[in-house]
């Protein structure tokens, strides 16, 4: 029997750690393993779509088409006998197949890949004897059709396209010493915000695990849905929330309260008009780091930065402020696979 195109598709090191033994298991538990032999079949859709991730910076002037991509996974087919090159599914026949493979398969083999992956041994893993973990989010952007454009908007206030495409919001969980997914949300950028995905990401914490965050998460709420699920946090605040100390640690960190909603318009109002609070605010209690950093840049000008942590390591002896302002920093590393989320199964939908 003719080899068809789907018998040939290697991804390298890709196929090793998605094997089709495992493709085939998500292909029948999502009810799509095939009835009949296709030039198509649903194992080779299922590597096609991770190849179009994979290869999203194949072409600098856009996103990959079909062609480039069926191209790259065909280079080293082209001088077989037997006229396996003419036998290439056309773009048309590609389209068709993933909209009948749908996204099920692809969201099965996320959760059947995605995770924490570091040991005790793992550097930058781990630190306080727990596990380091971050997350972030950032937009994608999705084919400029009607139907995505009313699915998932763009970005821009009162419905101003900023962004050209119509974008995804995602959000995603990451292991700091691995860069390896955790999780991962996504939805309209139009309509949820990076805190809405974050309560997405809430089952996926656990107790044993420091979580790092930049400052547009800290917040009362959030805060404490995070610090629910037994998780630890090291987040960015704002340099101008007044968090007063109520005492100074020897360090030079202090433990404050972050208060409720109400009880910050409270303190507010009493700070204007110059009354000292009578009690202490309901809230958070928390552990305040304030430091610097300096960055010299090539010509070897020095800018100095001013940084606010806000955690829920109470006690200075297990975390020192030093160590935890150091600690931070990793979660830049976290957020450089942000280039690389667009690489999830779960995120190549049928759009």
């Amino acid at each position: 029997m003719e080899p068809q195109f789907g018998d040939r598709i290697r991804l390298g090191v890709l196929t090793g750690e998605i094997t089709p033994e495992v493709v085939d298991e998500v292909l029948e538990l999502t009810g799509r393993a095939e009835r009949r032999r296709r030039l198509l079949p649903a194992r080779a859709v299922v590597y096609f779509v991770l190849a179009l991730c994979l290869f999203s910076s194949s072409d600098s002037t856009g996103p990959p088409g079909y062609r480039v991509v069926r191209r790259t996974l065909t280079e080293k087919l082209r001088h077989l006998p037997g006229g396996l090159v003419q036998r290439l599914p056309t773009s048309s026949a590609l389209t068709r197949a993933r909209q009948r493979l749908g996204d099920k398969p692809f969201q099965a083999l996320f959760e059947r890949r995605c995770g924490a992956q570091a040991t005790p041994t793992t550097p930058g893993a781990f630190a306080f004897g727990l596990r380091l973990v971050a997350w972030d989010g950032t937009a994608l952007d999705v084919p400029d059709t009607p139907e995505n454009a009313a699915a998932f908007g763009f970005t821009g206030r009162d419905g101003t396209n900023k962004s050209g495409n119509p974008q995804v919001r995602l959000m995603a969980l990451i292991e700091c010493g691995t860069h390896a997914i955790i999780d991962a949300a996504f939805d309209s950028i139009a309509r949820f915000s990076e805190h809405k995905l974050a309560r997405r990401l809430l089952a996926s914490l656990r107790p044993g695990m420091l979580l790092l965050a930049d400052r547009n998460f800290a917040g009362h709420e959030l805060w404490g849905l995070v610090e629910a699920t037994g998780c630890h946090l090291a987040w960015r605040i704002k340099k101008n929330l007044v968090l007063p100390p109520l005492w100074v640690l020897p360090d030079g960190s202090y433990v404050s309260v972050m208060p409720t909603p109400a009880e910050g318009q409270r303190l507010g109002n009493a700070r204007f008009h110059g009354r000292t609070p009578a009690r202490l605010p309901h809230g958070h209690l928390v552990r305040i780091i304030d430091y610097t950093v300096t960055v010299r840049s090539q010509d070897e000008s020095a800018q100095v930065e001013k940084f606010r942590l806000a955690t829920s390591l109470l006690d200075h002896r297990q975390a020192p402020a030093r160590q935890l302002s150091q600690l931070y920093h990793q979660r830049w590393g976290a957020t450089r696979s942000r280039t690389r989320l667009s690489e999830l199964p779960a995120l190549s939908l049928i759009l």
